[in-house]
């Protein structure tokens, strides 16, 4: 039987948190790429709530927050993952778009209630060039069997490599939180943030 979707490639690429079910079934890591704040008054890209993230993604892969600044730490921790593993490591790059997180999630949690799983997210320029990135810096180390749909976030970012900020400035997004914001999160550090450790256990 023929494998579905993205499934027989090592590098994937999906959006928001109905693109990961769909596209890291079997996934190790998945890095979710989320460049500018949701709104006002919040800072950076690794102020995402990271709480709601964890419980919407599939659960087993490690989850990591991807941007346009840490590419090359995302690249690193997949190789030290394929090291760990004896084999090699299946990455799910999940651009966060616009809208993706589902109101009420937080109060259907305390209720102990379960919560929807969100549509796909609208278009997210700026998520699409920081997903980008992160397949580049990938394909850099050598982890370049990428699905088409990787293929192409990758392309969008090589090719737009030196318009990439004023992209992002200029974006949808970018209009709605003011420059404050978009200055502070073009300047988010290459550090690599844990939103979720894995489950996934080094073969024997």
């Amino acid at each position: 039987m023929r494998e579905r979707g993205q499934q027989q490639y090592q590098v994937r690429f999906g959006w928001g948190v109905s693109g990961a079910h769909r596209v890291a079934v079997g996934a190790h890591l998945i890095v979710w790429v989320d460049v500018l704040p949701a709104g006002p008054g919040t800072v950076g890209p690794d102020r995402a709530d990271h709480r709601a993230v964890r419980r919407l993604l599939p659960a087993g892969p490690e989850v990591v927050a991807g941007h346009l600044g840490n590419a090359a730490a995302i690249a690193e921790r997949v190789t030290s993952l394929q090291a760990e593993r004896g084999d090699r490591c299946v990455v799910a790059v999940i651009a966060a778009g616009l809208d993706h997180a589902p109101s009420g999630g937080d109060a259907a949690e305390a209720a102990g209630e379960s919560v929807d799983v969100p549509d796909a997210p609208d278009f997210a320029v700026e998520d699409m060039l920081g997903a980008g990135a992160v397949i580049d810096a990938l394909s850099v180390v050598g982890i370049d069997h990428s699905s088409p749909e990787a293929a192409a976030a990758c392309a969008a970012y090589t090719g737009l490599r030196r318009a990439v900020k004023h992209l992002v400035s200029a974006s949808e997004a970018a209009r709605g939180i003011g420059p404050e914001q978009v200055h502070a999160a073009l300047a988010a550090g290459p550090e690599l943030v844990t939103i979720r450790p894995g489950e996934h256990k080094a073969r024997a």
